[in-house]
């Protein structure tokens, strides 16, 4: 993650390397959700079958009469569909209505997210030099985490958390080489992030640009007053892009009410610490299938808030290969300064999925409720 020159693109090597990693893209996904690519299986856990299909079902409707889904009326008493974020009413999948089924099309969405993460996370990497087996081996992590296979249970949030690395890519390249072409491809990588439904996702991702941006080293003639010229070019472009998601829903917060009118709502679906043993073991107590080895009355003592049966998702594994390289990396970098920036960020963002365990999410719930 140090080097400061990618790899040149045009050898033989890196276009067999491109290749596979294409091919590997499109194959595993279909591998590993074999059960939804060779069968008539549907996706339909939670917040897909609750939101996700008659929201996308509502839309469909109206794009096939050559409408616009502007007033979504299934909500109370109805409420503008592009201000509410979670609608993804601009996210490119909603165009897969036009030609396929409904579920065949909410089955494609969900597929087309993992060789999106694969490839986002690959071509990160490989632009901080990473060596071609260590990207592999990240873009494998990420996309089979248990964090993006089981958020398949709610497409909203695995539209946006797929697209996560690219963006960032996106906004790196444009940083270390300020062109129109890269503005434009980085803006439309964070704006995708929006348009996925996730308002809070697209709003780390902004934040941890400025962070891959300001953490890249300033090298003669640019200067520090330039660097900061160019990162908030790329955060107002990203956010004049999203704008048809963002003005309507911004309208909709100044004229209503928040969902979590307190912080204990908000904190609602905040992670146990006891979770994060998942990192390293799987599912250990959150698995629904029964198969955690901790009966549920164990469980529901352990962790008084509810218990696990209303996990956020049903499982957190990153694998210990990958902590343990991450502790090696640590190990082996700690003498540079940019190593203890990501180390900050990922400290901060772990006090506040925390929640309810620590105040830090309180307070910045207070700050910017």
């Amino acid at each position: 993650m140090d080097a400061d020159v990618p790899p040149p693109p045009g050898d033989a090597t890196g276009r067999v390397w491109r290749g596979v990693l294409g091919a590997l893209a499109l194959v595993l996904p279909a591998l590993f959700f074999f059960r939804a690519t060779f069968t008539q299986n549907i996706f339909l856990a939670g917040d897909t079958l609750r939101a996700f299909y008659p929201m996308r079902a509502y839309q469909a409707s109206r794009m096939a009469q050559g409408q616009f889904p502007d007033w979504f009326p299934a909500d109370g008493f109805g409420q503008s569909f592009p201000a509410i974020f979670i609608s993804g009413v601009f996210h490119p999948t909603t165009l897969l209505h036009l030609v396929l089924p409904l579920g065949v099309a909410v089955k494609l969405t969900v597929l087309l997210c993992f060789p999106v993460a694969f490839l986002g996370t690959a071509a990160l990497l490989r632009e901080w030099a990473v060596p071609r087996a260590g990207a592999l081996f990240g873009a494998l992590t990420f996309t089979f985490s248990g964090y993006l296979v089981c958020i398949t249970n709610n497409p909203t949030y695995l539209l946006a958390a797929s697209t996560v690395p690219a963006a960032l890519w996106g906004v790196l390249r444009f940083v270390r080489r300020p062109t129109p072409a890269r503005l434009t491809v980085g803006g439309l990588l964070l704006a995708l992030v929006a348009f996925g439904g996730d308002a809070q996702a697209f709003a780390v991702t902004q934040a941890l640009g400025l962070l891959v941006a300001l953490s890249e080293p300033v090298k003669a003639p640019e200067t520090w007053a330039r660097r900061a010229a160019v990162c908030l070019v790329m955060v107002v472009t990203g956010g004049l892009l999203a704008a048809p998601q963002l003005f309507p829903s911004a309208g909709l917060v100044l004229t209503g009410e928040p969902g979590a009118r307190t912080v204990a709502e908000a904190q609602r679906f905040s992670l146990h610490p006891l979770r994060l043993g998942e990192l390293l073991l799987g599912p250990f107590l959150t698995d629904p299938v029964g198969v955690r080895g901790i009966p549920e009355v164990v469980v529901r003592k352990l962790v008084f808030m509810g218990g696990f049966t209303r996990a956020w998702v049903d499982s957190l594994y990153v694998g210990t290969p990958a902590c343990v390289l991450a502790l090696a990396g640590l190990g082996a970098s700690w003498r540079k300064g940019r190593t203890w920036v990501f180390v900050g960020a990922w400290v901060l963002l772990l006090l506040l999925v925390l929640g309810s365990t620590l105040p830090v999410y309180g307070w910045v719930y207070q700050a910017l409720p």
